[in-house]
C-alpha cells in the first residue's frame, strides 16, 4: 500500500514539473529572439538538459575550428618578430658642430662644395669654416703668399687664432675637425694644446680628420735644396708638358716655386740659400712643412703617440696627367704620357711608382712610418690635391669637391656623432623595442 502512495506522489510530482517546463518554454518561443533558432513555421524542440551541459565544449570546439580554418588561410596569422637598426645619435644633435681648416695661402671658400653637403647630412649640426686665417683675395702678386696669416704666422699662433674662433662661436659643442693640407697640421696642433683648455671651457673634440695633409713634410720642399737635381729632371718632361698647353712647363714650375722662379733657374745655388733662410724668417708657417724640421721630425712624430682622439687620415691619388684636363691640345703618345707620369712622380716622391695627388705622395698623408696610436688611414682615387697644378684642372677632382673624398668624410662623422641599434620589432604592429 505504501508502495502504491509513493508511485502516485512521485507521477504527480513529474506531472508539474512537465507542466512548468512547458510553459516556460511557450513564452520563450513567442519572442522574436526565437527566430534564429528555428524557422516562423517551425515549433522548437525542447530543451534538452544535456545540451545545457554540453554547450560550453561545444562553442570551445566551434572556436577551434575556425582558428583552424583561419590558419589555412593566412600563412602568417601572428606579428612576426624582426631585428632592425636604428640611427641613434651618440652626441645630442644640438651639441653636434664641425670646424673646417683650409690649407696654405688658401680660403674658407675651399670647402663651399663640402660643406653644403655636410649641411645636408647633418642638418642639426653647427658647421664653422674658419675665416681667421684667410688670405686677403684682393691682393695679387708672389708676395701676397708671403703676407698670407698661414705662411707668415707659425702653426702654434694660426692654432690659438682657431681655438679663439671656436670659442666664441661653437660653446658646450662637441667638434668634429677637418683639415686639408696644412690645415690639417693646424688641427692637430690644436687638439694637442688646447684640448683640455676647450674640455674645461664646455667644448669637446672627439675626432680629427685631414685630407692631403703631409704629416711627414712637403718632399717637395727639398728641391728648393737642390734645384740643378730638380732641373734635370723637369727638362726631360717639358716638351711634353708645353704640349698638353701652350708654355705649360712654366705654370708647373712656378707650382714647384713659388717665389720667382727664373730665378731660380739662372742662379740656382744662391736662389737656394736665400729661399731657405727668407722661409725660416719670413714663412715660419711654410717652414715648418719641409721633412726635416723640427716641427716633423720632434713635434709630430712624438705627438701622433700621444694624442688619444681618433684620427683620419684621407689620402688623395691622381698620378696620371691625361686625368687633369678634358682632352690634351695637341695630341700625346702613349710612350710620351707614361714618361711624363713617372718622371713627376719621381719629383713628388722620389719614386717613379710613387702614388700622389700631384703635390704629397701617399706615405707623408699617411705619416707612414711613425708610430701612431688611434690613426685610420683612407685611400681615395682620383683625387688631386687642390684645383690648380700649375693651371685649372677639370671640376670635381680637387680633394674638396671629389665626390669619393666628401663620401669618407661623412662617413667618418656619421661613426663620431651616430651608432645603429639593433632593436626588435613587430612585423605588424610596428613596435619596437632594444633588443635584449
Amino acid at each position: 500500500m505504501r508502495y502504491i502512495i509513493g508511485m502516485r506522489k512521485a507521477l504527480i510530482s513529474i506531472g508539474r514539473s512537465s507542466f512548468v517546463v512547458s510553459l516556460v518554454l511557450a513564452v520563450g518561443c513567442s519572442s522574436k529572439n526565437c527566430v534564429r533558432k528555428h524557422g516562423k513555421d517551425k515549433v522548437p524542440l525542447p530543451l534538452n538538459p544535456q545540451t545545457l551541459l554540453t554547450s560550453k565544449a561545444s562553442l570551445e570546439k566551434t572556436d577551434a575550428i575556425t582558428a583552424t580554418l583561419y590558419c589555412s588561410n593566412n600563412p602568417n596569422p601572428y606579428p612576426k618578430k624582426v631585428k632592425k637598426l636604428k640611427r641613434v645619435a651618440k652626441v645630442e644633435e644640438s651639441k653636434q658642430a664641425i670646424v673646417l681648416l683650409h690649407g696654405l695661402h688658401r680660403l674658407s671658400y675651399d670647402f663651399a662644395t663640402m660643406q653644403a653637403v655636410l649641411k645636408e647630412k647633418f642638418p642639426h649640426a653647427s658647421i664653422l669654416a674658419s675665416t681667421s686665417l684667410n688670405k686677403d683675395p684682393n691682393k695679387k702678386g708672389i708676395l701676397n703668399s708671403f703676407e698670407s696669416p698661414t705662411t707668415s704666422l707659425p702653426i702654434n699662433e694660426q692654432a690659438d687664432s682657431v681655438y679663439k674662433e671656436i670659442k666664441a662661436m661653437l660653446p658646450g659643442r662637441h667638434l668634429v675637425i677637418i683639415g686639408h693640407s696644412q690645415g690639417g697640421l693646424r688641427g692637430f696642433v690644436l687638439v694637442k694644446e688646447y684640448r683640455c683648455r676647450l674640455k674645461q671651457e664646455g667644448i669637446d673634440i672627439n675626432h680629427l680628420i685631414t685630407i692631403g695633409t703631409p704629416w711627414k713634410g712637403a718632399p717637395v720642399m727639398d728641391h728648393i735644396k737642390n734645384i740643378n737635381g730638380f732641373q734635370q729632371e723637369f727638362k726631360k718632361i717639358e716638351p711634353t708638358l708645353d704640349k698638353i698647353q701652350k708654355n705649360y712647363g712654366k705654370d708647373v714650375i712656378k707650382y714647384f716655386f713659388k717665389f720667382k722662379p727664373e730665378l731660380a733657374q739662372k742662379w740656382p745655388n744662391l736662389y737656394s740659400i736665400a729661399v731657405t733662410y727668407f722661409m725660416n724668417k719670413v714663412c715660419p708657417g711654410a717652414a715648418i712643412l719641409e721633412p726635416e724640421s723640427n716641427f716633423i721630425c720632434g713635434y709630430v712624430a712624438k705627438g701622433l703617440q700621444e694624442v688619444d682622439i681618433p684620427i683620419t687620415a684621407i689620402a688623395g691619388v691622381l698620378t696620371d696627367f691625361s686625368n687633369l684636363f678634358h682632352p690634351f691640345s695637341s695630341s700625346i703618345s702613349a710612350e710620351a704620357l707614361n714618361k711624363l707620369n713617372a718622371t713627376y712622380a719621381r719629383l713628388i716622391g722620389g719614386n717613379e711608382k710613387s702614388e700622389h695627388d700631384m703635390l704629397l705622395p701617399v706615405d707623408t698623408q699617411h705619416a707612414e712610418g711613425f708610430t701612431k696610436s688611434n690613426f685610420k688611414c683612407i685611400t681615395v682615387y682620383g683625387a688631386c690635391h687642390g684645383n690648380k697644378v700649375g693651371r685649372t684642372v677639370k671640376e670635381g677632382i680637387a680633394e674638396l669637391n671629389n665626390r669619393k673624398v666628401i663620401q669618407k668624410v661623412v662617413e667618418s662623422i656619421e661613426a663620431t656623432f651616430y651608432e645603429n641599434k639593433e632593436e626588435i620589432c613587430m612585423e605588424n604592429p610596428e613596435l619596437c623595442s632594444p633588443a635584449a
